[in-house]
């Protein structure tokens, strides 16, 4: 067999290699961001309690999240109701420019309440290097309310004999300092298949370190947290992402907060969520007051409701549907017209009739009259039909026909 030359096979050789080349950067940059991330119980995106280094492309993407903490805390099994045991959470949080995310939360009913945001500084795979992880700082818990512990129920309101509410902080909460609660994050992106009809597996890697609600116990000490602590200050978390159906998803995730290990899974269909949670999972079963206050160390059940949308579609959707709807009213107004002017034209060609029966000297002036009135209906007709089928053909509004 003949060899080709040397120089042609090295030319051949160059040229596969620069296609290959290209359909690989061209395969990665058609390639889809990855799964939007949850929305933690009560700040912002991430797993359970921790963040992930994470902002969405679109500008206005919003999310609304109610969520709320099974903490059984009263000895009195009477008190141990389900209203009393649940400390809810309201969270909204926004995404703007690709690369800033800010919200509020609400901690509690009280209300306490917190701002939160996050600044993406380094977007997964940036400069090109597919080993690069995404990184982010962010903040927690920033307002007045200082002495928050990790379930944000340092707090409380205190009732007088005269009905008048006054803000306390619980005793033992005086020595925390956790506004602002200052974090910083890295996360990585790791693919498990590729893009399907519904949507790619993946799973995500978080590291981060940060102070306040990470790492400040009070002065508690084992009261506070008995275990599940890596680090001071150092927490983690990973998630599954998997799209068993059309438009949704569902997410299992793990975590250490600084403090416990959580576990938990959302579903996600069009936007809305649900998730389920245990945190404290190395705690085991219920602990005595001793150990924690009835508040701390033993395995609690979480769960969480929300819904992600894009204010701007929204608005926008919210004009074209009233678009929509003063076309609507004009087209059957139109219909109205039409039909009213038919009657009224059947009615003037019969007393047309009347009067070209009758001696013609003396009705020729009300002839006249009836002619010219005639005249303007067939015109008025003319224009609301036209009218209608500019609105029918998708023309934008022109002046209403002037009625009589």
């Amino acid at each position: 067999m003949r060899q080709p030359p040397r120089a042609r096979a090295w030319l051949m050789v160059a040229c596969a290699t620069s296609v290959a080349g290209f359909s690989a950067r061209a395969q990665q940059v058609v390639q889809p961001p990855p799964q939007p991330y949850t929305q933690t119980m009560q700040f912002g995106a991430g797993y359970i309690n921790t963040p992930a280094a994470w902002v969405s492309r679109r500008s206005a993407d919003s999310w609304l999240t109610i969520s709320a903490k099974d903490i059984p805390s009263f000895d009195d099994p009477a008190g141990n109701k389900l209203a009393s045991r649940l400390n809810s959470n309201f969270a909204i949080d926004t995404h703007w420019g690709g690369r800033a995310s800010v919200g509020l939360s609400f901690y509690s009913q009280n209300p306490e309440w917190g701002f939160f945001g996050q600044a993406l500084l380094i977007r997964d795979g940036d400069f090109g290097q597919r080993f690069m992880p995404a990184f982010s700082i962010g903040a927690r818990n920033i307002g007045k309310f200082k002495h928050e512990d990790r379930f944000l129920i340092g707090h409380d309101v205190r009732y007088d004999s005269a009905g008048q509410s006054d803000e306390i902080v619980v005793s033992r909460y005086d020595n925390f300092k956790t506004s602002p609660t200052l974090y910083a994050v890295a996360t990585k992106e790791v693919p498990l298949s590729g893009y399907s009809r519904n949507g790619q597996m993946s799973m995500s890697f978080s590291l981060g370190y940060g102070n306040g609600l990470f790492r400040d116990d009070g002065g508690l000490g084992d009261q506070y947290n008995n275990r599940g602590t890596i680090a001071k200050g150092l927490f983690l978390g990973s998630r599954l992402v998997m799209h068993p159906w059309a438009n949704g998803s569902v997410t299992v995730l793990a975590e250490n907060d600084g403090w416990d290990w959580n576990a938990g899974a959302v579903a996600e269909w069009r936007g809305v969520t649900i998730g389920f949670y245990g945190t404290e999972l190395e705690e085991g079963g219920r602990r005595n007051e001793a150990e924690g206050f009835n508040v701390y160390n033993y395995a609690k059940f979480n769960f969480s409701i929300g819904y992600f949308g894009n204010v701007r579609d929204i608005a926008h959707g919210m004009v074209l549907r009233s678009q929509v709807a003063d076309l609507t009213r004009e087209s059957q107004q139109l219909r109205y017209e039409i039909a009213s002017r038919e009657r009224r034209i059947e009615q003037l060609q019969k007393d047309l009739a009347e009067a070209q029966s009758t001696e013609l000297a003396r009705m020729e002036q009300r002839r006249q009259q009836l002619e010219q009135e005639l005249q303007a209906e067939r015109d008025a007709v003319k224009r609301a039909n036209d009218r209608l089928k500019e609105i029918e053909q998708g023309r934008p509004p022109a002046k209403k026909p002037e009625g009589r």
